[in-house]
């Protein structure tokens, strides 16, 4: 039904009080590891460099180790890398968000029958 009720949400993973890792991390972690810089990764998003910069330093500056390590530029440029601790993250959120989404559709599932 067009229009029907239904459940949204989001997931996202807060240290103590504070916004550690959400959609926007993991899409940009999964762009930088395919791109292999903030700055591609960053055009491909749609949002300005300093932004995407801004939430990799504040990701890196709350995390026990670093996840995106910057390397030097040189002759073919500077870039940078996902390390194995944010490859782990980028796989411990896409499983946690397969589980949210199905459990997302089952809430889903005949609410309009529900409400209506």
């Amino acid at each position: 039904m067009v229009g029907g009720f239904k459940i949204v949400g989001a997931i996202a993973i807060y240290k103590g009080e504070e916004l550690f890792f959400s959609g926007i991390h993991y899409s940009l972690l999964k762009l930088i590891i395919q791109e292999g810089s903030i700055n591609s990764a960053a055009k491909h998003k749609g949002i300005p460099y300093n932004q995407a910069w801004n939430l990799i330093d504040k990701l890196n500056k709350m995390s026990p180790v670093p996840i995106v390590v910057r390397q030097k530029g040189g002759v073919s440029g500077g870039g940078c890398q996902v390390s194995e601790y944010g490859r782990d993250l980028v796989k411990i959120f896409e499983n946690k968000l397969y589980s949210f989404d199905k459990t997302v559709m089952d809430l889903n599932e005949d609410l309009d029958a529900c409400i209506m």
